[in-house]
């Protein structure tokens, strides 16, 4: 089965960057502790019965982490 993950950037700062995860307005929030370089789901989102969708988002940040870019808005796709 094919899902499609939206993500929205909240907030950066020079510690850590949060974003949304989901899609329309069931949404989840993640962040990426640049300093710990941890990731944590901070609200599950409603469609993540699963916790795939979690473990997807946490996958496109430590990806976004490496190359050192946190656009705006981003995906996960598979």
């Amino acid at each position: 089965m094919a899902v499609y993950i939206e993500m929205d950037k909240v907030v950066e700062t020079e510690a850590y960057v949060e974003y949304t995860f989901g899609r329309g307005g069931d949404v989840g929030l993640i962040r990426l502790d640049k300093i710990k370089e941890t990731i944590s789901v901070i609200k599950v989102c409603p469609l993540d019965a699963s916790g795939k969708w979690s473990e997807r988002a946490g996958m496109k940040l430590a990806r976004l982490f490496v190359k050192g870019e946190y656009p705006e808005k981003t995906q996960s796709a598979s």
